[in-house]
């Protein structure tokens, strides 16, 4: 896998512990990602994986969002790269959890805290021309603090009629003014949407919420082949 030294654009806050990290793409170089495909920033010792935010036909930027985890050393040693940092090196495209066309039929895309990445590049790489198909936009937070894109995602769907947003909130009791829906993304998806039978689903998230998610849409008639997440790839289910 090729490496590439990126001088780091611009780091602006979303929100309090939520980073937007633009990085150019030197001269000549070129990544030719699909939509939801993420990349690897590479450390001294290591490569941490991070979902790619832009469009695929933005082709001199790289879009990342960056939330800190606690407890973790990996992600202590990326705060303080950022903090630090004029450049980072990436490898890129990686995964096969993507978009490539537009689809002919349903997409419902759940995705959980900065899982909303992989999901605003499949959706930026669909709106210029549309949605020909309902697109279902599912997105599960704790708080409602952690929705920094919301005012974005909302857009989408004040813009195109096929397009629908639905924030969720799992811990309502950190969000005292929040007056919308409550509970895990998963169900909240699945007790509006009556028939998933045809829809491709993409799930971004823990592999404990994933693989609940999937078990649970296809107890509702979905094919197993229909629902995709990076998690498959690198924390397949034990047999």
């Amino acid at each position: 896998m090729k490496q590439i030294t990126c001088p780091i654009a611009s780091i602006d806050w979303y929100n309090e512990d939520t980073r937007r990290v633009l990085l150019d793409l030197p001269s000549g170089e070129d990544v030719n990602f699909n939509a939801g495909q993420y990349l690897q920033m590479v450390l001294p010792e290591k490569k941490c994986p991070f979902s790619i935010a832009s469009a695929p036909h933005l082709k001199h930027q790289l879009e990342l969002h960056i939330r800190p985890t606690p407890g973790s050393d990996d992600s202590a040693l990326i705060e303080a790269l950022l903090d630090s940092a004029s450049e980072i090196t990436i490898e890129a495209p990686l995964g096969d959890c993507f978009l490539a066309e537009k689809p002919n039929h349903p997409l419902i895309l759940l995705a959980a805290s900065t899982g909303i990445t992989q999901m605003k590049s499949i959706i930026e790489y669909l709106a210029p021309t549309g949605f020909d198909h309902p697109v279902y936009l599912y997105w599960g937070v704790l708080s409602d603090k952690d929705l920094y894109l919301s005012a974005l995602c909302q857009s989408w769907a004040d813009h195109y009629d096929n397009f629908h947003f639905i924030p969720v909130v799992s811990e309502p009791d950190t969000s005292p003014d929040w007056q919308g829906r409550t509970g895990l993304v998963g169900e909240a998806a699945l007790s509006d949407i009556e028939d998933v039978s045809t829809a491709t689903v993409f799930v971004s998230g823990g592999p404990a919420m994933v693989y609940a998610t999937l078990d649970a849409f296809m107890e509702r008639g979905m094919p197993e082949a229909n629902m995709k997440s990076d998690i498959f790839s690198y924390a397949p289910r034990s047999k």
